[in-house]
């Protein structure tokens, strides 16, 4: 990231949502910001007023135009004084990133990455295994360590600056441990959201995605949170979200320019856990239904555990009725006496003939599993 041009910390991150795209950029220095796609020029506002009183820059806009264009260029200058009256500022400074959407059509690569727990070296270096034939990167939950620290969050646009370089799409799902600490709710700001909340569907190419957001992984009247959170409310109106895409199954999944179908979510919500963490059976097993009998997705993609691994539909670990193969993404090692950090994350290509080929990589270029599945 040598040649970022002055205050730019990494790389842009262009998280794919809706049908837009939130391009986010994290500056060392007090700014205001604009991105510049061909003729159209986007802004980093609030009601028309450019944003300076904030280190992580985010704009908006149509997939269209940066799919045709495969070229933006982020544009700022930092405030030397912000005053009511005649405000100063540097000069502009510009960065121009190539883009590659993702393909109609041929084998679609994508990388799974989630419980980095602010480990950034290790999850990039595993990352980079496409190198620059990633189409698609999958950030799927506790990227920080918890958010305790505002600083925590720059693990997320560390590790997807390090690997896509701001030149693929990235979509981004909430984990349990980004629910925790005083700066939780503030991560809102730090990560793509649709009309405020942290689940979503995405389409990018021929991939359509819904990504689920469970929340924390025990009860909300369990001591550890000492009576902070409402998520049993909160998953019953993402499951009114669920049946809306449903109901919009033409312009969503059905669509016809969709050929691959992903579900997202960093908690395995069709596996069931031990005491304490056997929540919300009923609700989720709405959750598994709903997917099975109507979205019919090609995988489900999960973090949460620790793991990596392939479960198909029946396996030990399919407890509410999977409608398709799972895949458990990633294992983070953390430093000790016996060994240091590392990381395994996951590989995915969804190929054209309708398979789907699943590798599991680590940090030190070895690749611990390959394996085709229908």
């Amino acid at each position: 990231m040598s040649n970022l041009p002055e205050y730019m910390l990494v790389a842009p991150t262009v998280y794919a949502i809706g049908d837009k795209y939130n391009i986010f950029v994290p500056f060392s220095d007090e700014v205001i910001m604009w991105v510049k796609v061909g003729e159209h020029t986007y802004y980093d506002h609030c009601n028309g007023i450019l944003r300076s009183n904030t280190n992580m820059h985010k704009v908006e806009l149509p997939m269209s135009v940066l799919d045709e264009a495969k070229e933006y260029t982020i544009v700022y200058r930092k405030m030397i004084e912000r005053k009511p009256y005649f405000p100063t500022s540097e000069d502009e400074r510009s960065y121009t990133v190539s883009f590659r959407p993702v393909k109609d059509g041929g084998n679609i690569n994508i990388y799974h990455i989630s419980d980095a727990h602010n480990l950034v070296d290790e999850p990039v270096a595993a990352g980079r295994y496409f190198g620059d034939e990633i189409d698609l990167l999958v950030l799927n939950g506790d990227i920080p360590n918890h958010s305790g620290d505002i600083k925590n969050f720059n693990a997320i646009c560390e590790i997807a600056a390090g690997v896509t370089g701001g030149h693929c799409p990235c979509v981004f799902a909430r984990g349990n441990h980004d629910t925790r600490g005083i700066h939780a709710e503030d991560m809102p700001y730090y990560i793509p959201t649709m009309n405020g909340n942290t689940y979503y569907t995405f389409k990018v190419g021929c991939v359509w995605g819904l990504l689920l957001d469970c929340g924390e992984d025990k009860r909300d009247t369990n001591a550890e949170y000492g009576g902070t959170i409402c998520f049993h409310y909160f998953r019953e109106v993402e499951t009114e979200f669920i049946k809306e895409v449903i109901a919009n199954a033409d312009k969503e999944y059905n669509a016809p320019d969709v050929k691959h179908k992903l579900v997202i979510s960093h908690v395995a919500f069709t596996h069931i856990l031990q005491p304490p963490f056997d929540i919300e059976q009923e609700l989720y097993g709405e959750w598994a239904r709903l997917v099975r009998e109507h979205i019919k997705p090609e995988l489900l993609l999960y973090g949460h555990h620790h793991v990596v691994d392939i479960y198909p539909v029946g396996s030990d670990f399919d407890h509410q009725g999977q409608a398709c193969t799972a895949i458990v993404g990633s294992r983070p090692t953390f430093a000790n006496a016996d060994h240091p950090n590392g990381f395994v994350g996951a590989g995915i290509v969804l190929r054209d003939d309708g398979k789907k080929r699943i590798i599991f990589n680590n940090d030190k270029g070895e690749v611990l599993r390959d394996e085709v599945i229908d």
